[in-house]
Order: C-alpha cells, then sequence, then structure tokens
C-alpha cells in the first residue's frame, strides 16, 4: 500500500473529480491495490490464474476509482468492494466453463439450482449436500465435484449447506455477517460487502436493519414502533434481503 494517508486520498479524488487527471487516478488506484490481494484470496485455486483474477480486479477497480464521488461521504472501500467482487464473480461466470469439466458434471451442476430451491421450500433451510444427493439420486462426491466445477467454484463438506451457511432460517445470510470485525481477509470483504449495501439504503431501511438484524426485535414490535402494519414492515424486510442476498450471489 502507498503511504497516503486518508486524508490527502480524499484531496486527490476531489481533485481527480474536477481534474480528471489520469496521473491522479493512478495514483489512488496504487494506493488501493492491496485490496485486490485481499478479495481474490478466496477465489485462488479454483482454476483460474492469480495473474488474471488480479487483472480483473484491477480493471474493476479503475471502474470504481471513475464512478466514485467522494463528496457523498461514503468510503471509498465500501463502495469499491462489491464493484471488484461483482467484476470477478461475472468472470468466473463467463470463463469458468473453459476449464475442462466432464459433461457428467455440468448436467449435475445445472440441476443443482432447482434442486436447492425445491428443498428449500421443503425444509425451510438450505439443504445439505447430503439431502441434494438424495433428492437428485446422486453421489455426494458427485455434488461435491459438480458445485466445484460449476458456478459454486468452492469446497463444501458433507454436512455443509449449500448456500455455504449452516444456520437455518432464510436470515441466515444476516446472523452469519453482522458484528464481523475485520480481523482477515473473509471479513474484510464481508464487513466491506455489508457497508456497501447499507450506504445504499434510505434511512428508514437502514433503522429497520438495526432494529430486526442486530437488535433481533421482530416484525410487530417494528410495526408498532413505526407506526404502520405489520404487512408493510414484512416487504421492506424482504427488499433488504433481497439486496444483501444480491451481494452474496455468485
Amino acid at each position: 500500500m502507498s503511504s497516503i494517508n486518508k486524508t490527502n486520498v480524499k484531496d486527490l479524488f476531489d481533485e481527480y473529480s474536477k481534474t480528471r487527471s489520469m496521473e491522479l487516478r493512478n495514483q489512488i488506484v496504487e494506493h488501493y491495490l492491496y485490496m485486490i490481494d485481499i478479495l481474490i484470496r478466496k477465489y485462488l485455486n479454483k482454476g483460474m490464474e492469480y495473474e488474471d483474477l488480479y487483472q480483473v480486479g484491477s480493471m474493476a477497480l479503475v471502474f470504481a476509482v471513475e464512478r466514485f464521488d467522494a463528496s457523498k461521504g461514503f468510503e471509498f472501500t465500501s463502495f469499491a468492494t462489491p464493484t471488484i467482487i461483482g467484476e470477478i464473480k461475472r468472470y468466473f461466470r463467463d470463463k469458468g466453463w473453459m476449464i475442462k469439466v466432464p459433461r457428467r458434471l455440468k448436467e449435475i451442476s445445472a440441476q443443482l439450482p432447482k434442486a436447492k430451491e425445491a428443498l428449500s421450500a421443503k425444509l425451510h433451510r438450505a439443504p445439505t449436500v447430503k439431502e441434494l444427493s438424495n433428492y437428485l439420486g446422486h453421489t455426494e462426491e458427485q455434488i461435491l465435484e459438480a458445485m466445484e466445477s460449476g458456478q459454486s467454484y468452492g469446497a463444501f463438506s458433507l454436512n455443509q449447506t449449500f448456500d455455504d451457511s449452516q444456520e437455518e432460517g432464510e436470515g441466515a445470510v444476516f446472523e452469519k455477517y453482522m458484528g464481523v470485525e475485520d480481523s482477515g481477509f473473509s471479513s474484510f470483504e464481508d464487513a466491506e460487502l455489508i457497508k456497501g449495501v447499507l450506504v445504499q439504503l434510505d434511512e428508514q431501511e437502514r433503522q429497520l436493519f438495526q432494529k430486526r438484524f442486530l437488535q433481533n426485535k421482530t416484525q410487530q414490535q417494528i410495526a408498532e414502533e413505526f407506526g404502520v402494519s405489520q404487512m408493510t414492515i414484512s416487504r421492506i424486510e424482504k427488499k433488504l434481503r433481497g439486496r444483501f442476498k444480491e451481494a452474496w450471489r455468485i
């Protein structure tokens, strides 16, 4: 990371917004290149070269710098992280099947989304690999291989649920990441993705998020505080869940 401090970075962004100087842009990009190393770590050893992922992440960083508006008061890392992760995931979707994958695994991988959806509706939680295996009639090893070679690009244990959460319920994605401290590479990404979504919410949505997922209040309690119906709170919460799920979608 370069030696530019936080104040200087803000000044550089302000100056760049006025001049669109390539020299200033490159200074800012260089300062934030450390983010690329952090954010691509979880995507390494999945069939893509480090250099390719680094290049994709770097280009996304450049786009983020060009689009960032410092006057809105947001942190650049919160703004840039979803952009960088999104480009990396898009690269995997576009290039993933270029890796030689047996047709059998491609067919199983194509069956997984509908199977996961059907089992989630039945079980009211994300299914385990074993449950997917029984549902589709393939071995657990085949399910794991299909996940690894398909769109998930991740390693799963035999007891791990399809969405990488062992907690039950639709809200697991929130409970898993709330209160994350920046203690490592994964927590950096998770925390920045959370902040990246939060800065896009209006005041009512932010208050609902805090009360529902941090203070663990019920929808009815929040509805009474807001002076609206429980159905209104339910609709807002559903909208929030969609935004966060999209942020972690692969």
